[in-house]
């Protein structure tokens, strides 16, 4: 039984990772905007914690409607596992190998508006301008489709997903 919940939380992680690759790729051909406005991330944040949840709920109706914690877990996390694996080796597929221009210019832009951004964080006092100037400078040597960038993003959204996976988890157990 353990093998068919953790199947059916690859499958539904694959169809994640599609349909976000799918999307990318879709805005990607459209308007490369999308990437460095943050737009993207706010259309996948909804998708991604759908899909999880949905796994949930095919764990327990696969299940008998009776779910532990830990299968709980393992359901929403695994499917995100896969699916932001999907979406990772994606961007690396488009940013590094088919246009490694658009990449670059992704991250001028994200570099423009981050700059825009902390410029109120100055004039608050809250940072200084050589802690902007050392990020620009991180942003400049570790580009946000280079490799590390990448693995980063990609641990960081895992590391977010299992806190949040925790409280989903705990939420919709059914012992």
């Amino acid at each position: 039984m353990q093998s068919d919940l953790k199947k059916n939380s690859i499958d539904i992680g694959l169809k994640l990772g599609t349909l976000i690759f799918v999307l990318s790729a879709l805005l990607y051909v459209y308007d490369l905007k999308f990437f460095y406005n943050n737009t993207l991330s706010f259309i996948c944040i909804p998708l991604i914690l759908g899909f999880g949840i949905y796994s949930i709920f095919n764990a327990r109706k696969l299940n008998n409607q009776l779910l532990s914690f830990k299968e709980a877990f393992t359901a929403y996390f695994l499917c995100i596992v896969i699916g932001y694996l999907i979406v990772s080796l994606g961007d690396i597929l488009i940013f590094r190998f088919i246009d490694p221009e658009a990449g670059k210019l992704i991250n001028e832009e994200a570099m423009i508006a981050y700059k825009i951004q902390s410029e109120m964080f100055i004039a608050d006092g809250w940072w200084t301008k050589e802690d902007v100037s050392r990020q620009l400078e991180n942003m400049q040597n570790y580009p946000r489709y280079s490799y590390l960038s990448v693995f980063f993003q990609f641990m960081t959204i895992l590391l977010i997903n299992a806190f949040v996976g925790l409280l989903i988890a705990f939420v919709f157990k059914k012992s």
